[in-house]
C-alpha cells in the first residue's frame, strides 16, 4: 500500500504531461496499480528516480511580444477600426460609434478622419504600450477641428481614454514619445496661429507636450517657431 500511495502522489503532482520518455498515458491510473503491486516493498524512501519537489515547466513565463503591463503593445494600425465612443469624444454625439478604414460618417454630417500622425507608448502610468493618435472632425461647415487623441491598452484593444482639442484648422505635423525625458509625456508638433491673426491662416509652428490627466489630455508647455506655407 505505501508503494501504491507513492505512484498515486507521482501521477498527481506531475500530470499526464509530465511522463517521462517511453511512460505509458496508462500508469497513472492509481486503481489498477495497487493491485498488481508486489507485497515486498521494492524501493527505499531514497530509491525513486523522481520526487515530487523536481520541478517540470514554469508557467509563469510571459509570451513573446507581451509589454510589461500584460498586454501586447498597441499598433497604429489597431486604430484605423478603433472606438471613439468615451475618452471625452462625447460632444460629438458620436456614442457608440467606431472607425471604419480611419473615418467615421455620422447621420447629420459629421465626419471623422484618423490622421496619419501616430505614435506608442505607455502615457496612461499602466506599464502597457498605449497609443496616441490626432483626428480632423468636420461638421459641415468651414471649420476642421483636430483633437489629440490617447486610446489606452486594454488588454491589447484600444479604448479611448482622453482627448485635446488643438483648435480649427491646426493640422497636426508630428506625434512623438521622446526617448530621453520625463516618462508618460507625448510631443506633438502641429499648425496654428498668433492670437490676432486670421483663422483662415497658420502662422506658427508649435511643439508642444501633453500628458494624461483624467479624461483629458493637458498641455504641459509648447515653443513657436515662424511658419510660412
Amino acid at each position: 500500500m505505501a508503494a501504491a500511495g507513492l505512484i498515486a502522489g507521482l501521477v498527481v503532482a506531475c500530470g499526464p504531461k509530465d511522463l517521462a520518455p517511453g511512460e505509458s498515458g496508462g500508469s497513472g491510473k492509481p486503481g489498477k496499480a495497487s493491485k498488481s503491486a508486489s507485497p515486498t516493498p521494492a524501493k527505499t524512501p531514497g530509491g525513486p528516480k523522481k520526487t515530487p519537489g523536481t520541478p517540470t515547466k514554469t508557467p509563469s513565463s510571459k509570451p513573446s511580444g507581451t509589454a510589461a503591463g500584460g498586454a501586447k503593445a498597441l499598433t497604429c494600425a489597431q486604430l484605423q477600426n478603433a472606438s471613439l465612443d468615451g475618452g471625452g469624444l462625447e460632444g460629438y454625439g458620436i456614442a457608440g460609434a467606431s472607425l471604419s478604414a480611419g473615418r467615421w460618417e455620422g447621420p447629420d454630417g459629421v465626419v471623422i478622419e484618423l490622421q496619419p500622425q501616430c505614435a506608442i507608448g505607455d502615457i496612461t502610468g499602466d506599464s502597457a504600450a498605449d497609443a496616441v493618435g490626432a483626428l480632423k472632425i468636420s461638421t459641415g461647415g468651414t471649420g476642421k477641428f483636430y483633437t489629440l487623441v490617447t486610446w489606452r491598452n486594454d488588454g491589447g484593444t484600444p479604448v479611448p481614454a482622453a482627448v485635446a482639442e488643438l483648435g480649427d484648422r491646426t493640422p497636426v505635423v508630428s506625434l512623438d514619445f521622446p526617448s530621453a525625458g520625463p516618462p508618460r509625456q507625448v510631443t506633438v508638433v502641429y499648425r496654428t496661429r498668433g492670437d490676432d491673426d486670421p483663422a483662415a491662416v497658420v502662422t506658427l509652428t508649435r511643439t508642444a507636450v501633453y500628458e494624461v490627466s483624467g479624461a483629458s489630455m493637458v498641455e504641459l508647455h509648447h515653443s513657436d517657431a515662424p511658419y510660412t506655407p
